[in-house]
């Protein structure tokens, strides 16, 4: 197997030492193929790498596919073995205070400071637990920021309106700003008492990674490849950003940052914003499907690029190269041999709802990773509440009964909890069978169909998805009012989201009248999206057979601004084997450095490119 020739460009651009790096990787184009032509025979072979990735799943998987030479690590487990700001290694300072929650610790922790403030949290009628809770959900979303002080923002909207409203039901709503501002105080003792090596606060996983970053830590490696990094934690970002001395490799998929409600930013931006001289080059050509889904992905990308007004650097289409007749059908119509094997849904409320009525008929369902165990959890600690008995549930500690809870769904901030509580309402608290079906459908094996949001469906793959009509939410007409949606206003997020769904396929993406709802119903689409939408018809379960429209080498609309290295004029002969070790640039390249690249380093004529 060779590097195409947006692989051989990105290998190039390594062996050049090009000190910072941008693999804008859209879905399904390689990006561990890449790092694996990197490592083996290529550029980095036998080189000094540490190799950055998100869960511990993949670290496992990386390490069995990588050689031994190349440092695999989380960014936790790096800043598990990395340096103290006081000076020692962290896993040796917080050995016996490190907890994967704070909850439990702090229920029996004896510090005086801490102690105060919950005897003052009972004059507004709060709990020990939920005061708890409270510190807990500050201090997270404190660690999971760049911030130096706890601030009021650091506290989630949704949690701010259901500690005012407990706060008013008891009368203390005069209470709430003193309230929170004696919650922001004491989260931020509790991290300075975490900051100090002599300490016994208990530390979290989060809180250990905030505080190596804060010490400008050294990664001890002359090239740092930080996958998955548009949904980069601000610590993880900022302890990769402080590597001066390392060549900085960021691949991920800026157009997949999804993640922003639980702190991700998107460090390929980042990168390029603070370093001007970054080097951005794509992965457009995707394996994972034809053309077809191809353009369907292309039509939400245009729709971000126009929203967001995109840099141009950050601007690639994908391609469609797999071995796959990919086809999409606009409307509800379904191909012979093309039956769904994924549903994707915007929210759980379409999830439920679809889960339960296959069960109903006697499919087999699984519904993709933990969301059935989620959603089981959920109901089964709301029927507790519904009970009035006492529930622990993250969602729910902060509600004193079930009326409470419902009163919460009516917010801005709540409704998305008010299917399933209504549920929980419409059956009195009695879901056994329910709950008892939702949690059968966490086993994959002999399934008929995969059921799952959107938002989850990132990082899978089906033959034949469809998406569920809800996901037109976002391009309805209101019905009160009449009002229409307007492009400008419809958040990147909904985009974002739509572009990971489409792209899941390889065969045949159902969009079940999404597009006729754009183009219908919102104002102000500009043309390019608009020329997208229509280029789907050739695609059709109907249309013409693949060979006269998928064999294109570029996707017709919209037309493709490549960045980096056209095809036609890629050197097929990288330079790093050759023995001379003659630095030759493709023609294309332009040198954007302001400031002198590193020296290439001489690569002998060995592995898959000799």
């Amino acid at each position: 197997m060779q590097p195409n020739a947006e692989q051989m460009a990105i290998l190039q651009a390594i062996h050049e030492r090009h000190p910072f790096i941008a693999v804008n990787a859209l879905a399904g184009t390689g990006k561990s193929t890449t790092v694996n032509f990197a490592v083996n025979g290529g550029p980095l072979q036998g080189r000094s790498v540490q190799y950055l990735v998100f869960n511990k799943k993949n670290a496992d998987e990386a390490r069995e596919k990588l050689p031994g030479f190349v440092k695999v690590n989380t960014a936790h487990s790096l800043a598990w073995n990395g340096t103290h700001p006081a000076g020692g290694l962290i896993r040796n300072v917080y050995a016996n205070r490190r907890v994967d929650r704070l909850y439990g610790t702090l229920k029996s922790w004896n510090d005086p400071r801490f102690l105060g403030f919950l005897r003052s949290m009972k004059d507004v009628r709060l709990s020990k637990a939920q005061s708890i809770f409270l510190v807990q959900d500050i201090l997270t979303s404190f660690c999971q920021s760049a911030d130096d002080q706890v601030g009021l923002h650091h506290l989630d909207e949704q949690l701010k309106t259901q500690i005012s409203m407990k706060l008013a039901r008891s009368g203390n709503e005069k209470f709430l700003e003193s309230t929170l501002n004696a919650a922001q105080e004491v989260v931020n003792d509790i991290f300075q008492k975490m900051l100090d090596p002599g300490g016994n606060a208990p530390v979290t996983h989060d809180a250990y990674l905030k505080i190596w970053s804060m010490g400008r830590p050294v990664i001890p490696a002359d090239h740092i490849l930080f996958d998955e990094a548009q949904d980069a934690s601000m610590p993880m970002m900022e302890g990769v950003l402080s590597q001066t001395h390392a060549q900085l490799v960021f691949i991920g998929d800026t157009h997949q940052s999804i993640y922003g409600w639980r702190g991700a930013v998107d460090a390929m931006q980042a990168l390029k914003h603070r370093h001007p001289e970054t080097r951005v080059l794509p992965l457009q050509s995707s394996y994972r499907f034809g053309q077809g889904v191809a353009d369907a992905g292309n039509v939400f990308l245009t729709a971000l690029y126009e929203k967001e007004r995109t840099p141009v650097e950050f601007r690639a289409f994908l391609r469609g190269l797999g071995n796959y007749d990919s086809r999409v059908e606009m409307d509800a119509a379904q191909g012979m041999d093309r039956k769904p094997t994924a549903y994707l849904f915007r929210g759980n409320a379409a999830l439920v709802t679809a889960a339960l009525r296959g069960l109903d008929r006697g499919d087999k369902v699984y519904m993709a990773g933990d969301q059935a165990k989620e959603i089981a959890d959920f109901l089964e600690a709301c029927c507790k509440l519904y009970r009035r008995e006492f529930t622990p549930h993250p969602d729910l500690r902060f509600f004193d009964d079930f009326q409470e809870l419902q009163k919460f769904t009516d917010t801005r901030e709540g409704q998305g909890l008010a299917f399933l509580v209504d549920m929980v309402a419409n059956q009195h608290g009695v879901l056994e069978r329910e709950i008892g079906m939702l949690r059968a459908t966490s086993h994959q094996q002999g399934a008929d169909y995969t059921l799952s949001t959107m938002h989850r469906s990132k990082g899978l793959e089906f033959s034949h998805v469809t998406l569920d009509v809800g996901v037109q939410k976002p391009f309805e007409i209101d019905e009160e009012t009449g009002e229409r949606p307007v492009f400008s206003e419809v958040p990147a997020e909904v985009w974002r989201l739509l572009y990971v769904a489409s792209t899941r396929a390889h065969e045949t993406l159902y969009l079940n009248g999404l597009m006729t709802a754009i183009l219908t119903n919102v104002d102000g689409i500009p043309q390019p999206v608009r020329a997208a939408v229509h280029a789907l018809d050739r695609y059709r379960i109907d249309a013409t057979p693949r060979a006269d429209w998928e064999t294109r080498e570029f996707p017709p609309v919209p037309e493709p601004r490549l960045i980096g290295v056209p095809f036609s004029q890629v050197n097929l002969t990288p330079s790093w084997v050759k023995p001379d070790n003659t630095a030759m640039h493709p023609p294309g390249f332009e040198a954007t450095e302001t400031r002198e690249p590193m020296t290439p380093v001489p690569w002998p004529a060995t592995g898959m490119f000799h």
